[in-house]
């Protein structure tokens, strides 16, 4: 047989052999999709609770972030019991995709655990999100929190199970006065308010667009939020309010992100958006290139739904806890967000 023949023939076959499990992935995703989700609130933190810290994504160097992160929680009056992966490495993991993924499945698994934590975030969500055991999240639901890379963990979760997640500090957070009451706010005491904090960092703080929009909060990190789309486990935006940081990513990158977004006709069916801080986002040659706020605003042309630019959320040292799935009146002149239902039990 010549060359080019077997070439196409080989080609061919593989094709075929590939071709169904491409269809089964599409259809899980059109599936998962379609279905509509029941939701389901964790109970609330009370004093005397049990909560795990764990590694999810990137391992942890220094052991006073573990011994700190514990100390803030007990104050708290809360229990804590700390997983192996705290203390795992894996290249630049926080132990295997399998060390990890049976870790947090066991912390779901167990009544006494009302919470889950996350020591850091960097990268490895992503690699288990098909090893998790959704179904038992849904016969034990509890609080899952965490920011960065644990966006994709929280949205796939809510995805795949309907159970509220948030979007709140890690270990290696600055667990100052505001960030610890917002939390508290939101998985202790149920509140429900968020509005514009005197900070300095929130000078910036502004509505880009007005109105008034309403929708399940959503969203996260941008780049991990992306890095979602085409699989099974990207939420639904229809009717979403998306809300959006990043950190350390040039105009460019953020200007590609988004445009993914925009194709994929996310920007078509969101209610409103909510952009949080974008720390140290700014171009290696600012003279050749837009700013951050520019490629926002080019990809956001033509659009109606209400914008609010720098609210406290991301990789800052002050910032909110936000529930992931609901349903939220965002009101971009008053710069404040009102949750319309209930984060927790």
């Amino acid at each position: 047989m010549k060359r080019r023949s077997f070439l196409k023939s080989t080609l061919a076959l593989s094709t075929l052999s590939v071709l169904p499990n491409n269809l089964s992935a599409d259809k899980e995703l059109k599936q998962s999709q379609a279905e509509p989700l029941t939701l389901l609130r964790p109970a609330r933190l009370m004093k005397g609770d049990t909560i795990a810290i764990m590694g999810m994504a990137g391992a942890m160097r220094d052991p006073k972030i573990l011994s700190g992160f514990i100390q803030i929680m007990e104050l708290q009056g809360f229990v804590v019991s700390v997983g192996q992966t705290v203390n795992k490495t894996y290249g630049y993991l926080s132990g295997s995709d399998e060390e990890r993924a049976t870790e947090f499945n066991a912390f779901v698994a167990n009544a006494n655990i009302k919470a889950i934590l996350f020591i850091k975030g960097g990268w490895g969500c992503g690699r288990v999100l098909d090893k998790i055991d959704y179904q038992q999240l849904k016969k034990n639901p509890k609080i899952i929190l965490g920011f960065s890379d644990m966006t994709s963990l929280l949205n796939a979760i809510y995805q795949k199970t309907g159970l509220i997640t948030f979007h709140g500090p890690v270990g290696n957070s600055s667990w100052e006065k505001f960030s610890l009451n917002s939390f508290q706010d939101m998985v202790c005491r149920g509140g429900d308010s968020f509005q514009k904090p005197e900070l300095p960092q929130l000078q910036l703080f502004s509505a880009w667009q007005n109105g008034k929009a309403t929708g399940e909060l959503i969203g996260g990190n941008l780049t991990v939020f992306c890095s979602l789309l085409g699989t099974p486990y990207w939420p639904s935006c229809a009717g979403k309010i998306l809300f959006l940081e990043d950190t350390h990513e040039e105009p460019y990158r953020i200007d590609r992100m988004l445009n993914s977004l925009r194709l994929a006709g996310v920007f078509n069916e969101v209610s409103g958006i909510i952009f949080g801080q974008f720390n140290d986002c700014n171009a290696e040659k600012p003279q050749e290139s837009f700013t951050l706020e520019e490629v926002v605003r080019h990809q956001l042309n033509g659009y109606s739904f209400p914008v609010i630019w720098g609210a406290p959320i991301g990789h800052v040292k002050n910032k909110w806890t936000l529930p992931i799935g609901v349903k939220a009146l965002m009101d971009a002149d008053g710069l404040s967000v009102k949750l319309m239902q209930p984060a927790v039990s």
